[in-house]
């Protein structure tokens, strides 16, 4: 049998990981002395440390290499790459709100309405219509902007099923950064206007139009 440095040289596995691994069950010693404690593998034990070794490299959990033998390897690592993509996102958008802060400084927390409640009867519509905001399914909700910068909103859809409170028209207010264009759009995708974007001298430029649910939407120049 192989000591544990002579199978941590022919596994690439440190003598701490095998040691580990023993504590969790993944990967057992075919001996440990009662005396010394000192672990020793067979030699038919390389080709599952050297799989363990691989997998530790591409940052693969412990839980997940537990399930190999059953799933195979191939299960695992599609698994594995899933969650690596879900990080590769959020860390993507996380480089964007720094590079944002980089760029326009950090904001400056204030007491402001950040989200408000529409109803809907129809979703699929509400998501076109909305389309310049991220549809977050998990809550219901469009975002506008990023959190936690002072574009941040939240536009959430009320479920008639969840939400017994009687359905009605709200009205909120956005900015944009070209009113015209945002304006010319929302009635492209089946605004209604009430009002062209127009100047006043005591607010920005803006304009309002109704969604197809009959929601009104103040759209202000940023």
């Amino acid at each position: 049998m192989l000591s544990i440095g002579s199978f941590s040289l022919v596994t690439g596995l440190s003598i701490t990981a095998l040691r580990h691994y023993d504590d969790v069950g993944l990967l057992t010693p075919a001996y440990v002395d009662p005396g010394s404690g000192y672990r020793r593998y067979r030699p038919d034990q390389v080709s599952e440390a050297r799989l363990y070794a691989t997998l530790r490299r591409l940052r693969v959990p412990v839980d997940a290499m537990r399930t190999v033998r059953e799933r195979g390897v191939h299960a695992v690592l599609a698994e594995h790459r899933d969650h690596l993509l879900g990080e590769a996102d959020s860390l993507a958008q996380l480089i964007e709100t720094v590079e944002h802060y980089l760029e326009k400084g950090l904001p400056v927390r204030t007491h402001r309405i950040a989200q408000v409640t529409i109803t809907t009867g129809d979703l699929p519509t509400a998501i076109a219509f909305y389309r310049d905001a991220s549809y977050h399914e998990e809550i219901s909700s469009f975002q506008f902007g990023a959190y936690p910068d002072d574009d941040f909103f939240l536009v959430t859809v009320a479920d008639p099923e969840r939400h017994p409170w009687p359905g009605g028209p709200a009205r909120f207010g956005l900015l944009v950064d070209d009113i015209d264009a945002a304006h010319a759009r929302a009635l492209a995708a089946g605004a209604i206007e009430i009002e062209p974007p127009v100047d006043r001298p005591w607010k920005p430029r803006s304009s309002m139009v109704k969604d197809p649910d009959g929601n009104h939407i103040d759209l202000y120049q940023a």
